[in-house]
């Protein structure tokens, strides 16, 4: 292999390979990139053998060939270097070297026979989603996704297509975070569990304009430009979580959502690592979160919120709802309860999606 190209190029298109190779694997090719030099393009690929994502860069090729070579050390190199072009040479099968200017680096590799063969997605049957809408979707629900490995049902959001709409859900179990935004010539009903990772990756992706979404029998397929992310389909059967949304809570206060943010964060302060719970006390026109905790103290704050309703209190994790405060994009919020022993249910004052809402299951305190 030999070829040149530009460093820039080469590094957008290395930098979101960082976030799909295994560090810590018990087999070595999973943390190496495979570079692949032809047709006047050098094409790189990662995996973990859950999901892949593939790339390439306009390359000018006068010899073609191909190696995979440790993705954390080659992005340090190239980041490193100086100049417009980087030379890629490959002299011996398993040693690649790199030039830029005064540099040479000369790494050792692995045979592109050794890196795993990545799955493929038949084309036909793609559904365009704008990744800007597509992108601020997964922001809203990722934070609920199940951490839990051993319920792997959970460990991804359901992605559900539906006539002129697209619907993500995703659940822990103690939350639920729900978003549907309009999608202009959606068909048909369509419902399949995408991985946190992937979601993840999606997110961290650089781009405008549509990404084209393919299902296939075992396999997922985003592509956005020269980038095309595969993932495998999740196994297992999600929740009815229509059940979960209460839909009979009478009591709904108004909140400004900067202000009832940072007074739950504060309170938050005096609460424990494993006991992570506040009260909350509401009367009208105010609620007054608060936080006990043996070992540190207590805290209390006053919040002025839009209620006429009786006194009742309720106890709940603040991580939870903080969470759903980061990720909504409007200035107020509505909280929806019924007593106690009921789930919180949070929504955005209005807002752009057709719905977004975040399920809280109450805590004892």
């Amino acid at each position: 292999m030999e070829i040149r190209l530009n460093r820039k190029e080469f590094l957008d298109e290395l930098s979101p390979m960082q976030g799909i190779v295994e560090r810590k694997t018990t087999i070595p090719v999973l943390s190496h990139l495979l570079l692949t030099a032809r047709e006047d393009k050098l094409h790189l690929a990662a995996t973990d053998l859950d999901v892949s994502l593939t790339s390439w860069c306009d390359a000018e090729v006068k010899r073609e060939g191909g190696i995979a070579v440790q993705a954390k050390k080659l992005v340090e190199i190239i980041r490193s270097l100086t100049g417009e072009e980087v030379l890629l040479t490959q002299e011996e099968s398993r040693e690649l070297t790199i030039r830029a200017g005064r540099s040479r680096f000369k790494i050792h590799g692995l045979s592109p026979d050794d890196f795993p063969t990545l799955p493929a997605v038949d084309d036909g049957g793609n559904v365009p989603i704008p990744f800007a809408d597509f992108r601020r979707m997964i922001g809203k629900i990722l934070f609920a996704v199940s951490a839990e490995e051993s319920r792997f049902q959970l460990n991804g959001a359901l992605l559900k297509l539906k006539a002129g709409a697209v619907e993500m859900v995703a659940t822990d179990g103690h939350r639920l975070a729900l978003v549907e935004s309009r999608l202009e010539g959606g068909t048909g009903d369509d419902a399949v569990l995408v991985p946190r990772k992937a979601l993840q990756e999606l997110t961290r992706l650089e781009g405008e304009g549509k990404l084209e979404y393919r299902r296939g029998e075992h396999h997922l397929s985003f592509r956005l430009g020269r980038r095309e992310l595969i993932c495998r389909i999740l196994e297992g059967t999600f929740p009815d979580y229509e059940r979960v949304i209460a839909k009979d809570n009478d009591k709904k206060l108004l909140f400004e959502r900067k202000t009832l943010s940072e007074a739950v964060q504060r309170v938050a302060l005096l609460t424990g690592d494993r006991a992570r719970a506040v009260r909350l006390q509401f009367a009208p026109e105010q609620m007054v979160i608060s936080a006990a905790n043996p070992d540190l103290g207590e805290a209390t704050e006053e919040v002025g919120c839009d209620y006429d309703g009786p006194e009742f209190k309720v106890g709940i994790n603040p991580d939870y709802l903080s969470h759903f405060l980061s990720a909504v994009d409007t200035e107020r919020i509505r909280l929806e309860l019924k007593d106690e022993n009921t789930q919180c249910v949070a929504y955005p004052f209005e807002g752009q999606d057709i719905r977004y809402l975040c399920v809280i299951m109450p805590m004892r305190i």
